[in-house]
């Protein structure tokens, strides 16, 4: 297989990472499964945000899980019916994407509680469609760290405003990134790691609690995520 970091910026032009990063989160919730206690579960949590063309002009169409339609002829019906009954109208067909958001959440029982999350960011993450979309992303990863959940952010896209906190400023110089949160106590542990395409993505230690300590290798669940569905014959081969 190609270099992983080619692939996913290949994935990434095409605009197929909603498609693409549920496969590698699936992939990571593998990982951490084979390496938990027991009383540990990794749940997989969606979101679908509603993308038009006021966002940034370049939508893509995608087919929604249900679909709802009906005959030409009845809508022209409607349409006459309500024309005759007003001053003016106005008929616009404004493209779309719905675009999907997963989240890994891990539980621990036999309470249900939150302890840790896992978020890989998608181009609406960070603003690319609309920093309406970035604030709330921002918001819910404040949240988090309110909570005193522990938190591990992937950002694996080239495209768009690195989304680090302060003390990470320095990786915003490299094309990839990604950072742990570890609450204890009044004191919140971050690491932060970066990569560029000509590197091995690295293998992140994760602590999801205080002593319970995770590895989770980038490089090896992308690949794995990747010849699952096929992707390299998907996106084709590097134009470089």
């Amino acid at each position: 297989m190609a270099n992983p970091n080619e692939l996913l910026t290949r994935i990434e032009q095409e605009r197929l990472w909603a498609y693409f990063h549920k496969d590698w989160l699936i992939e990571i919730r593998a990982l951490l499964l084979r390496q938990l206690p027991e009383e540990y579960h990794v749940f997989v949590e969606s979101e679908t945000v509603l993308l038009s063309i006021e966002s940034n002009g370049n939508v893509a169409k995608s087919e929604p899980d249900v679909a709802v339609a009906r005959r030409k002829e009845h809508l022209a019906k409607t349409v006459l019916q309500e024309s005759s009954a007003t001053a003016a109208l106005v008929e616009f067909e404004e493209p779309y994407e719905l675009f999907s958001k997963y989240t890994l959440i891990l539980r621990r029982s036999p309470h249900n509680r939150v302890v840790a999350a896992v978020e890989m960011l998608s181009p609406a993450n960070k603003g690319l469609a609309s920093r309406t979309d970035r604030y709330k992303y921002l918001s819910k990863r404040d949240s988090y760290a309110e909570a005193g959940i522990n938190f591990l952010e992937i950002d694996a896209l080239t495209e768009g405003e690195r989304l680090l906190p302060e003390t990470l400023r320095t990786l915003q110089n490299y094309e990839r990134n990604a950072w742990t949160a570890l609450h204890d106590s009044q004191s919140r542990w971050i690491r932060g790691y970066g990569w560029n395409s000509n590197q091995r993505m690295p293998v992140i230690r994760w602590n999801i609690e205080p002593g319970v300590e995770t590895l989770i290798d980038l490089d090896q669940t992308a690949r794995t995520a990747l010849e699952l569905n096929r992707w390299p014959t998907l996106v084709g081969e590097s134009q470089n």
